[in-house]
Order: C-alpha cells, then sequence, then structure tokens
C-alpha cells in the first residue's frame, strides 16, 4: 500500500500509516488509477478496480489535524477564550464570530469519527474570520469618524492658543486655549490609530481570511495550492507575543484579563504549530 499522504510504502493490514500516523482509509492501492475530481471535498469516486476511494490530499491532512489532541486542547481554549468575557460581565467584550468559529470547530472535532472533514464547515469558518475583518474596518471608521470630529471641532485651537498667550482676548483664558489644543491632539492620535488599525486589519485578518479560504476551495477543486499560509503563520506568533505581553500587564491589575491573554496567547501559539505540522508542504 502507498500512503496517499506521505507516499510511504506500508503492509496492507496497517491501520495507521507508520510514517505520518494517517488512517488506513487515507491510502490507496499501488495500481489506483489516476486521480479524479473529488466533489465537495469528499471522497474520490470508488471503483471496483480501486478496491477504496482515494482521498483529496489536503482533505487528509486536514482530516489528521482534527484528529490531533491539539485540536481539542485549541477547542477547549477558544471555548474558555469566548466564556470568560461572560463571567467578567464584559459585554463589550464579547466576540460573536469567534464564538461561531468556536462552534463549528467543535462540530467538525464531533464528526472527526464519522466522516471526512466538510468543505462547507470550514467554508462557515472562513466567513467568520471575514465577519472579524469587517468588524476590525468597522471600528477603525467609527475611532477615525471620531478623531475627525474631535479635531475639527477644536480647529481654532491654533488662533486660541496663540491670542491666549499673547493677551488678545480672542480667548477667554488660557484654559480654554489649552483644551482646545487638547482637542486637536486627541484628534490626530484618534486619527493616526484608526489608520494604523485598518492597515494591521487588511495585513493580518485578511491574510488569515484568504488562507482560511483557500483551504475549502482547494479541497472542493482537488489543488493543493493554499494562499498565505506563511504569512498566516507568522501572524499568529505576533498575535501571541502580543497577547503574552497583555496577560503579563495585567496580571497585578485584572487577573482573570489575564487569563483570557493567556489562553488567547495560546490558542496563536496551537494554531500556529497545527499550520506548520500538516500544511507545511503545500
Amino acid at each position: 500500500m502507498i500512503c496517499k499522504v506521505c507516499s510511504a510504502e506500508f503492509d496492507g493490514d496497517a491501520k495507521f500509516c507508520p510514517e505520518c500516523g494517517a488512517p488506513i482509509q487515507d491510502t490507496v492501492i499501488n495500481d489506483a488509477p489516476p486521480e479524479q475530481a473529488v466533489p465537495n471535498g469528499q471522497l474520490y469516486p470508488s471503483t471496483p478496480e480501486m478496491g477504496m476511494g482515494m482521498i483529496n490530499p489536503l482533505l487528509a491532512k486536514t482530516d489528521a489535524l482534527i484528529k490531533d489532541k491539539l485540536y481539542l486542547a485549541l477547542c477547549i481554549l477558544m471555548t474558555v477564550v469566548c466564556a470568560l468575557p461572560l463571567a467578567k460581565g464584559l459585554k463589550a467584550g464579547i466576540n460573536i464570530p469567534s464564538i461561531i468559529i468556536t462552534v463549528f470547530l467543535w462540530i467538525l472535532y464531533s464528526e472527526k469519527n464519522k466522516q471526512l472533514p466538510d468543505a462547507k464547515r470550514i467554508r462557515i469558518i472562513s466567513g467568520c474570520v471575514y465577519a472579524a475583518k469587517v468588524i476590525s474596518y468597522v471600528i477603525s471608521g467609527i475611532v477615525f469618524l471620531a478623531g475627525i470630529l474631535c479635531f475639527f471641532s477644536s480647529a481654532k485651537w491654533i488662533d486660541m492658543f496663540t491670542d491666549a498667550f499673547s493677551g488678545n482676548a480672542y480667548a477667554d483664558s488660557a484654559f480654554d486655549a489649552v483644551f482646545s489644543l487638547g482637542g486637536g491632539v486627541i484628534g490626530t492620535i484618534f486619527i493616526f490609530v484608526a489608520v494604523l488599525l485598518a492597515v494591521l486589519t487588511f495585513f493580518s485578518y485578511g491574510k488569515i481570511h484568504k488562507f482560511v479560504k483557500s483551504c475549502y476551495e482547494n479541497i472542493q477543486s482537488n489543488t493543493n495550492a493554499l494562499e498565505n499560509r506563511n504569512i498566516t503563520y507568522v501572524w499568529m506568533i505576533v498575535f501571541a507575543v502580543f497577547s503574552g505581553l497583555g496577560a503579563l500587564s495585567s496580571v497585578t491589575s485584572s487577573p482573570l484579563t489575564a487569563v483570557i491573554y493567556g489562553c488567547e496567547t495560546a490558542v496563536a501559539i496551537m494554531v500556529a504549530l497545527l499550520i506548520k505540522k500538516y500544511y507545511s508542504e503545500y
């Protein structure tokens, strides 16, 4: 027998590939005919000559990923990340896309022994990542608008500041001038933060979404050209670093917040490890 995942040869009585650990259903006999298209990311059509259906290599890798114990740990930690804000009463911290992603991660795990991963479920996860990207853009837009309002509400701050300290009666007091100056500064900071958030969203959520989207598209089309795998891996490491810093900074002031950041750090690291372990060759 030849493993469809790693191409290693092994005895026909084996239940798992001795090289990569893929289950026997992920293999194909030596004299199997040329690969056929995979409908909806499922098994190749079986024929008497084939003996057993061949499997899309990327789908087989995804199936092995879902059966990995690290994936189960990921599901548990994602659940904790979604549940802890509720326990703390942080209504503003509830992340709806993350909750939906967690639900479908569990659905995939619950079906791991029944069937191969359904590409449609992976597509929903992709849609949730896209929703998170849209929400981030909306937040950056709101911050940008707030900055514009702050800035133009104090558009005369330069004149007020100059007149107040030159003895002109244009401003009632130096306090008014400084207050107006502060509005201009705050508005500028808000605008800068909004632009920075939009750029980070494009290069983080945007790239991650394309990676997850390419997973189900490649499964459905029986191709193996994943997009943005490396950049997604890098962003997971970046997220882990910043979440870790957030955890350290919150240890004394808010232990529960530190736990949330710590779990997010672990989630990012696990995702990076799973990507590297199962998709490094694509």
